[in-house]
């Protein structure tokens, strides 16, 4: 009776394996669209720096974004980090919640928040012939 049943067991797991050999991974291995530093930051970062970046008032030690002061004294690393670990006892931590390629986008959106827009080239003017 148990050699019936092991055989059968064997049988049905030979055959669930050519099932999944079958139809393979059929999922993509990527993301369906591409990330969105500004998502990223709307979705997790808004609700205590604002839309804009520059902090809301009713949250006290929140950081401006938008102070190139500020921003330019951070690298990169130090961002990610802060993303990361968050700031008690008012920053969340994030911790490993964002993938690497989701944290490097969302760290430029950051850093594009104190970046100043860059100026048209100036106009040239025709000067009048005499």
């Amino acid at each position: 009776m148990f050699a019936d049943m092991r055989q059968r067991l064997g049988l049905c797991a030979v055959v669930a394996a050519m099932g999944l050999g079958v139809t393979g991974c059929k999922e993509p291995t990527g993301p369906e669209r591409e990330i969105s530093g500004e998502r990223l930051f709307f979705q997790h970062c808004a609700r205590c720096h604002g839309i804009d970046g520059k902090g809301l008032p009713d949250v006290s030690g929140v950081r401006d974004l938008t102070s190139a002061q500020y921003m330019d004294g951070l690298t990169n690393d130090q961002v990610r980090r802060t993303i990361q670990r968050g700031k008690p006892p008012n920053m969340p931590a994030f911790g490993r919640q964002f993938a690497e390629p989701s944290l490097e986008v969302l760290v430029a959106y950051v850093r594009s928040l104190s970046s100043k827009p860059s100026e048209p080239p100036p106009q040239k003017t025709e000067q009048p012939q005499p």
